[in-house]
């Protein structure tokens, strides 16, 4: 296999490995691109901080490129540390030469340590110089501060900021947006004309070392593969994503490290023939039995019940429930074919009124939602006194779960420990799976007492589908739990 673009960084090495020209060709690598390296400046750090800076001489920066311009080129670029403005106009003076149109420029100006990275002198050449030659900049919320001169507050600010950092001759402004308040992690992408936002999970860690120098490595990664902006940014949002999750929590002492071991584009053996939801479903009959089984088990009078994330109705329909509430209006179409009365909406904000069912029906749906807490409060607040809810689930702490995060991450999966036909990728892309007790916790913290709890798929996932399981009281061996809480 070849490698399916050609990059460059030009920025500071990092000895700790976690950042810097370190960080990006890791993240050259994941993207099966050929990743080449110009050595601004050398810093001597770890997870706990930065201890001393070097500057290298603008002429042997001048003397990098030219060695890779004229004999390899590139198909992207990216800047990262340029910590002062000779460095900086030798690096403006070639980006012109060489005539690089798709230059990414990160402005890495403070380390996460505290530690300043770029000099003051050097701000005024990155905005003047650089950023006219520049395809894409990637500031966070306090460089965009310093890079426009105002401050950003939410959303509005940022998008003034996005406004004012164009007009020094970037053509697009990619505004990250990880330090603001909110739910969710907003990117705000700025073309001189139009807004648009990238949403990603925010993702409770300390380990997020070279999060900015990774993410716009990626950025550089895909339009170095012949992607638009726009596509190039929406795959690096889902690697940053995964590596900032999937974080390793041994190395260091401080913030550490991401983890760039991940493929952003090759298809995981989890596609195999599903082409949607319900083909799984069909080529795993027996777990689909067992697990309806399980949920029948706490749902005894299915009549006056409503499912929170219905999908395409087959587990409802099966169980007798009459109504449900679902987002995707595909999937509400289908299971309104099947016989459900759905209503369009999350399950953070159900479209039901208060006091309504009896019981009310979360399959799954904990591991999808971006506000688990507040799923469980509205499934509270449309239930009658003395109403049920039940919530079913792969266990974190099982072995299924752990496999899927395994073969979303390295994208593949091993035929000899895994399903025949494994949870289609598409589905579990944003899946958080809740441990048994985290989601005892959330009915707890919401109201519900009472607890039960029922288990199946005991066995090692390659033999679950052999043969339909009972459901068992418990949780200590299941895979699939599933509990009822009652509203007082």
């Amino acid at each position: 296999m070849n490698y399916e673009g050609k990059a460059l960084t030009i920025a500071g090495s990092d000895s700790g490995g976690g950042a810097g020209i370190q960080a990006d060709l890791k993240t050259f690598q994941a993207f099966n691109v050929f990743g080449m390296s110009v050595v601004t400046s050398v810093t001597s750090q770890n997870t706990l901080g930065v201890r001393s800076i070097r500057d290298i001489p603008p002429d042997v920066v001048g003397d990098q490129i030219d060695m890779i311009m004229e004999d390899i080129g590139t198909d992207a670029a990216k800047t990262g540390m340029v910590s002062n403005k000779d460095i900086i106009g030798m690096v403006v003076d070639r980006v012109k030469k060489y005539r690089i149109e798709k230059l990414v420029v990160d402005p890495v100006m403070v380390a996460k340590s505290g530690a300043r990275l770029l000099r003051e002198n050097a701000e005024s050449a990155l905005t003047e110089k650089l950023l006219p030659v520049a395809f894409l900049v990637t500031p966070n919320v306090f460089e965009a501060e310093i890079l426009s001169g105002t401050e950003i507050g939410g959303i509005e600010d940022a998008k003034k900021s996005a406004r004012l950092i164009r007009e020094r001759g970037v053509k697009f402004v990619l505004l990250k947006g990880g330090h603001l308040s909110g739910e969710r992690a907003i990117d705000i992408l700025f073309d001189g004309r139009d807004f648009d936002f990238y949403e990603s999970e925010r993702v409770d860690t300390e380990n997020t070392h070279g999060t900015g120098c990774t993410f716009s490595a990626a950025i550089t990664a895909g339009l170095s593969r012949g992607m638009g902006v726009h596509d190039a940014i929406k795959v690096a949002k889902d690697y940053i994503t995964r590596a900032i999750r999937n974080a390793p929590t041994d190395i260091g002492g401080g913030h550490g490290p991401l983890y760039h071991n991940i493929r952003p584009f090759e298809v995981s053996a989890f596609e195999e023939a599903a082409g949607d939801f319900d083909s799984w479903f069909d080529k795993n009959k027996v777990v689909f039995e067992s697990e309806l089984l399980a949920e029948k088990h706490f749902l005894p009078n299915p009549e006056n019940s409503v499912s929170i994330g219905v999908g395409s109705g087959l587990f409802a329909s099966r169980l007798g429930i009459e109504y449900g509430v679902e987002p995707s209006k595909e999937m509400a179409k289908l299971a309104e074919k099947g016989g459900i009365k759905v209503k369009i909406g999350t399950a953070e904000e159900v479209p039901f009124e208060d006091g309504r069912f009896d019981t009310a029906l979360l399959s799954t749906i904990l591991s999808y939602v971006g506000n688990p807490e507040k799923a469980v409060r509205e499934a509270y607040r449309i239930l009658k006194h003395g109403g049920h809810i039940v919530v079913s689930f792969l266990a974190r702490e099982g072995s299924y779960a752990m496999m899927y995060d395994l073969a979303y991450l390295r994208g593949k999966h091993d035929p000899k420990t895994a399903p025949k036909y494994p949870y289609p990728l598409k589905f579990i892309k944003e899946t958080h799976w809740r441990s048994t007790e985290e989601v005892t916790n959330l009915l707890e913290g919401a109201g519900f007492v009472d607890l039960k709890y029922v288990q199946t798929l005991t066995k090692h996932p390659r033999y679950t589908n052999d043969e339909i399981e009972e459901p068992v009281e418990g949780y200590e061996r299941g895979d699939y739990i599933v509990i009822r809480g009652r509203k007082p």
